[in-house]
This record gives structure tokens, C-alpha cells and sequence, in this order.
């Protein structure tokens, strides 16, 4: 299984985190409203929020159930990892990854990439890479708070809608400042496509931008123009979409948490995301 994967706990409300490569935004178990922090211009972003976890973080009661860090798309990057024919060994497959993760975004700041995934011995699936400068941060949570769970904007909009979701077709997600186009065959993700979202996005520009995305992917995949499934999870999100090559996908947004507008920081938007999912997992139970 993933590290990456949600885990759920018994209290109502877990501290929350939103971390992008900018800054912090958490949401404390009884708040009203989110806050947020940018790294000071000359300190860099690990060593930012090391320091915020130490020192400044909200203090939690022994009993709370695990922190959850969100991290935004800024941070954490997704790809769709073919097995190749020959790997005989899941460390070989580790290493296939690792060096997938390097030729897609460079040898990473300071150390490489945390690179994990839904590990399969054939076929093609979804990896996540994470800079490991960002270690000693997950390690300094774990420190003062115990348990945290890990999860991105993408993987968590996976959860919510994989009930709804095509086994086999076209998929665009919105989530966090950044569109996905993903194709799927018997209920795998076989190749993904991430486009961020402009700075002055609403849900019709994102639409357009899903429908624009989706048709360019299609030909390049297979050259066929199918229906496109949506999913905008975002404030407002839920309403059917208006541009009609898009087929919405439901969802229900969760009530107990403040809003947050499409311009909000993208560390407010990936906290926002994970609160939004674990109240729905909670409706769900």
C-alpha cells in the first residue's frame, strides 16, 4: 500500500495541513478559519516549516487522532509508471521509479526524490515523488504530534470519486490549482496529464480548460474523441457542469469547514481538499 494512502481516525476533527512549496496552511480541530504562512524570501521551505512544526504549530492533546498533511501539486508530483518486461525484483522496480522521477523533473533539490506508489508487477500505475529534502519535516511532525498520514490533492479526489469514477474512459479532475487528465482501462490510471490552472481561474474557465485538455490528450493518446468525465473539487464544484462536452461527476461537499475561494493560496486549497475529503469519508461510513 502507498504511504500516500488516507488514513482515517475516531475524533471529528484532526489538525489539518496544507503544505506547497510556498508556505503553510492548517485548519486546528476547533477553528473557524484557516491560516496561512509563506516562508520567509531568504529561509528555504524544509527548513521554514521544520521550524513552524518545533516552535509556532498548534499544540494537540495525546488522544487526537492523526495529523493530515496535504501536499499541493506545487510539491508533489504524479506520473503513470509503466512495469518494464524484465523486472524481476520490486527494488528493481523502486530504482525504475526513482529514475523516472529524475529524468521528469531533474535530480531534485538536496538529496533526490521520495518516490512511492501503488506498486504493481505488470501494467502501468500512479507514482508519486516528493523532494527528500522534506524528510526531517515529516520526521519533526511525527516528533510532536505522533501519528500524521501523508496524502495529496490528487490521490484524496481519487477517493472521493472512485464509486462514480469510469472504469474505462476519459477523466478530468480539478483540484488544488491544477487540472488532470487521466485515462482509464478496467479501473487503473494508464496515463495522466497535469496542466496548472491560471492564477484567475472560475469554474467556467476551468471547464473550458478541462475540455480543451481533454480533447488534446485524447488525440494524442489514441486519436479518438470519447466523452470526458469532470470532477472539480473545489468550492462551488459540486454544481453540474455548464459546458456541455463534460460529463459531471457528483460529489457533496462537506458543511463543517469555512470556505475557500478559487484564489485562495495553494496550501489553503490542499488543506481544504483534505478536510473536504475526510468529511466525506465520514458521510460515506
Amino acid at each position: 500500500m502507498s504511504r500516500w494512502r488516507s488514513k482515517s481516525g475516531k475524533q471529528d476533527h484532526p489538525l489539518v495541513l496544507g503544505v506547497s512549496g510556498q508556505g503553510v496552511a492548517w485548519l486546528a480541530p476547533e477553528a473557524t478559519d484557516w491560516q496561512n504562512w509563506n516562508w520567509p524570501e531568504d529561509v528555504d521551505g524544509p527548513t521554514a516549516l521544520r521550524e513552524w512544526v518545533l516552535n509556532q504549530a498548534p499544540q494537540l492533546s495525546a488522544a487526537q487522532q492523526p495529523v493530515q498533511v496535504c501536499l499541493a501539486p506545487s510539491l508533489a508530483q504524479h506520473w503513470v509508471q509503466s512495469v518494464p518486461a524484465q523486472t524481476a525484483s520490486l527494488s528493481e522496480l523502486h530504482a525504475v521509479a526513482a529514475a523516472r522521477a529524475q529524468q521528469l523533473w531533474g535530480p531534485g533539490p538536496s538529496g533526490g526524490w521520495m518516490v512511492t506508489g501503488d506498486w504493481q508487477a505488470e501494467g502501468a500505475f500512479l507514482c508519486t515523488a516528493v523532494p527528500a529534502a522534506w524528510e526531517p519535516v515529516w520526521a519533526a511532525m511525527r516528533a510532536r504530534w505522533g501519528q500524521i498520514a501523508l496524502h495529496t490533492p490528487l490521490l484524496l479526489a481519487q477517493q472521493q470519486g472512485q464509486t462514480q469514477w469510469p472504469q474505462t474512459g476519459w477523466l478530468a479532475v480539478a483540484v488544488a490549482q491544477r487540472l488532470y487528465v487521466q485515462r482509464r482501462e478496467a479501473g487503473r490510471m494508464v496515463s495522466l496529464r497535469s496542466v496548472r490552472c491560471p492564477v484567475a481561474s472560475n469554474l467556467e474557465s476551468l471547464e473550458l480548460l478541462a475540455a480543451q485538455e481533454g480533447r488534446r490528450e485524447m488525440l494524442r493518446v489514441d486519436g479518438r474523441q470519447e466523452d470526458l468525465h469532470w470532477l472539480a473539487l473545489c468550492e462551488g464544484g459540486d454544481k453540474a457542469a455548464g459546458h456541455a462536452s463534460l460529463k459531471s461527476l457528483p460529489w457533496r461537499p462537506a458543511g463543517a469547514q469555512p470556505a475557500v475561494p478559487l484564489d485562495a493560496p495553494e496550501a489553503v486549497q490542499a488543506a481544504w481538499c483534505a478536510r473536504q475529503c475526510l468529511e466525506g469519508a465520514r458521510h460515506a461510513a
